[in-house]
Order: C-alpha cells, then structure tokens, then sequence
C-alpha cells in the first residue's frame, strides 16, 4: 500500500512572493484560494455580480503587476488583497454616480445583521426614512457597504468634520426613533 505524503500548502505570502517572479501557477493558486471571498466583498459593496466580478478581475490584474509590493511586516497577504479588491470597487462605486445612487438609497435593503424579524426591519425602514436623505445615504454607506469616515467623506463630497456630526446625529436620531 502506497503511503499518501501530505504537503504543506504555500502561504499567500510566497504564493506573492512567487508571483512578483512572474510565476502564473502561484498566481493562479492565489487566485484559486483568495478569490471567493473577494467576490463577496464586491458583491457587498457594489451590489450587482457583474460589477462585482469586473472589480475583482481589475484587482487581480493588479495584484500580478503590484505582488513585488507586498511587505508582510506592514501586514498579512490576505489584507492586502482585501484592500486592494475593496478598492478597486469603491472606486467603481465612485466613478458611477448612477451606481452610488442605486446602491445608497435602495429603500429594500436593511441588512441581516441590521434587522432580523420583518417587525424590526418595518420599524427601521421606518426611522430611516424620516432621516434626510443624505444622512440615510451615509448611513447605509457606513454599515451596509463598510465605508469608512474617510471614504464617505470623499463619496458623499463633504468635510470629515462636518460627515462625521451628521453621521452621530443621524444615529442619535435613529436609535430615538427604535425606542419610541
């Protein structure tokens, strides 16, 4: 009986390594074991799957031409990735004014972690409208799609200062609403 030999996989970290060589097997195996997740982040950020697979795709490109780039004492592979996937499609998100409307005001989407029961959800549906719009954008910008204060900031076109008292007055405004 043959003896099977178990072999390590590589860490994301050579598998870059190796792909700044120009090594395509590698990269196709950082691909193969990173892509899923990347994908969902996409999906969640820009809600459709075409666009999420073309962001991940530009990204991908990306992180073949960018690997040498990658330093493990600044942080691990896999945050790497995420970061460059993740920007890749607040970028797209960006650019498609159309897309930044669709996805920020689209009155059916609550979130599963947001509200579980159709109770629950009615009522936060609810106080986020008698929220005004741009506030309502920010906040599901925030928690829906996990834009930073940063990136709201620059999304939405207003001074961090003046993003961030909005965003807790809004908030302030909503858990006041869920307790009437």
């Amino acid at each position: 009986m043959g003896q099977l030999v178990h072999r390590e996989e590589p860490s994301l970290e050579d598998l870059l390594s190796l792909t700044s060589d120009g090594d395509m097997a590698a990269f196709k195996a950082l691909y193969d074991r990173t892509a899923a997740l990347q994908l969902a982040i996409c999906r969640r950020i820009l809600g459709r799957d075409d666009l999420a697979e073309e962001a991940v795709h530009d990204a991908f490109v990306s992180i073949w031409q960018s690997a040498g780039r990658f330093c493990p004492e600044n942080g691990s592979a896999m945050g790497w990735i995420c970061t460059i996937v993740r920007r890749r499609a607040l970028d797209r998100l960006r650019a498609s004014p159309w897309l930044h409307r669709e996805v920020a005001i689209r009155p059916d989407e609550a979130g599963p972690s947001q509200a579980t029961g159709s109770e629950e959800r009615m009522a936060l549906e609810q106080c986020l409208k008698e929220l005004a719009p741009h506030i309502r954008s920010a906040i599901r910008l925030a928690y829906l799609y996990g834009l930073t204060h940063s990136e709201l900031s620059q999304n939405l076109n207003l001074p961090l200062g003046t993003l961030k008292s909005q965003l807790r007055r809004g908030l302030i405004a909503l858990k006041e609403c869920l307790t009437r």
